[in-house]
């Protein structure tokens, strides 16, 4: 059995769905689903695993560092992207009178977030870049980024074209006019080979159930070490304080044997600053399983050798059948994107032969990952080209 093979066998969707939908959500492997079992069966038979969970969500932040060349301590455990986002929003400083540039291409909800700011009067304005041909170009944050800009938020990939975004020369833009990079890393975490460092990324969240194929209700924040020190949480909890009980097990003392200090407290002087509350335990369960499981099999150092492969024949087929690309060639990662007049009635056509995309207005989007082979890749291609034979692109 080859890795692919052994890879695929831990997942049990493969054997009866050619699964392309990624960007979704991804699959549960028999790893996830076993981690998470026998983590109720304990909670069932003995009561919660407290210690175990907390350990656990250690060993968590350590493996989602190692995936973005972070250090654990850079790292928040959180309950999504929208949580970790909006822990980081509430906790730096902007200057009266400050904008914020963001791509309509970024998944909405950190744009929600950033309109809510300026409603409110923290932000006097969100300043939407402009996209051109499925990206941005460099010249538009030029434009857009100034003296005035606070923060830049934009995703690694864009969830609704797959365009990889050029992080490095726009993070260059933003530092030299004195504004902090945010990433929505969701849609790359897992794929992708990501440095946060070389990419001068000075905040990165990602949630657990894409690419990292893991279930919903887990998360992480990263924050670089210049903006850690600079965070000054508008809300905390006893999970985000130098005191709380992940601490005291990490120095050894029972965790409730002297009370908290509730007069004043003192933060977390690392990323677990973002950390209000007791985290979704199970949910990190499976994503711990997960991660490791993508480690086993080298996912983000095997995207060139396959993963990358399986995207290029997927644009090459499409485009041999005549339809539109919205993804660009030159900075996709792993998701395909084209347009179709009835994306909707093409997807669920697919469906019925077992093939899984993900319909959105006006496009078909397909996310392969590492567990897909050329083979369903083929035979997707051969169902689109009879499908739209039948319905028209």
């Amino acid at each position: 059995m080859n890795w692919l093979e052994d890879l695929r066998s831990r997942i049990d969707i493969t054997k009866n769905k050619i699964y392309l939908d990624n960007a979704g959500a991804g699959p549960l492997s028999r790893d996830v689903v076993t981690a998470i079992s026998s983590f109720i069966d304990l909670w069932s038979r003995e009561g919660e695993p407290w210690d175990e969970a907390l350990e656990h969500i250690v060993e968590a932040r350590k493996e989602f560092g190692e995936l973005i060349g972070a250090s654990i301590d850079n790292i928040a455990a959180t309950p999504g992207v929208t949580y970790g986002l909006n822990a980081i929003l509430s906790s730096i400083e902007i200057k009266p009178g400050s904008n914020a540039v963001a791509s309509p291409l970024n998944f909405p909800t950190g744009i929600i977030s950033l309109q809510a700011m300026r409603s409110r009067g923290i932000l006097k304005e969100v300043r939407l870049a402009k996209p051109r041909n499925g990206y941005v170009d460099i010249e538009e944050y030029e434009r857009l980024i100034d003296d005035r800009t606070s923060i830049v938020l934009i995703d690694y990939v864009s969830w609704i074209t797959g365009y990889r975004e050029r992080i490095r020369e726009v993070s260059e833009i933003a530092h030299k006019r004195g504004a902090l990079v945010i990433v929505d890393a969701f849609h790359s975490v897992g794929v992708l080979e990501i440095d946060v460092k070389k990419e001068g990324i000075d905040a990165l969240l990602c949630g657990s159930y894409k690419w990292l194929m893991g279930p919903h209700g887990a998360g992480f924040a990263y924050v670089s070490n210049e903006l850690l020190q600079s965070l000054k949480p508008a809300f905390s909890g006893w999970m985000g304080i130098e005191d709380s009980v992940i601490k005291r097990r990490a120095r050894g003392e029972k965790l409730f044997e002297r009370p908290f200090n509730i007069e004043g407290f003192s933060p977390a002087r690392d990323a677990t600053i973002l950390e209000w509350g007791t985290w979704p335990v199970i949910a990190f369960e499976g994503t711990l399983a997960s991660m490791r499981l993508l480690k086993r099999f080298e996912a983000i150092y095997r995207y060139n050798t396959h993963t990358s492969r399986l995207v290029k024949r997927l644009m090459d087929g499409v485009e041999d059948l005549g339809l539109r690309l919205k993804t660009p060639r030159d900075r996709h990662a792993a998701i395909v994107v084209f347009e179709y007049r009835d994306p909707y009635g093409l997807a669920e056509k697919l469906r019925s032969m077992g093939i899984v995309v993900s319909p959105r207005p006006g496009i078909i989007r397909v996310s392969p990952h590492l567990y897909n082979t050329i083979e369903e890749i083929e035979i997707f291609l051969e169902q689109l080209k009879k499908n739209i034979k039948t319905s028209g692109a």
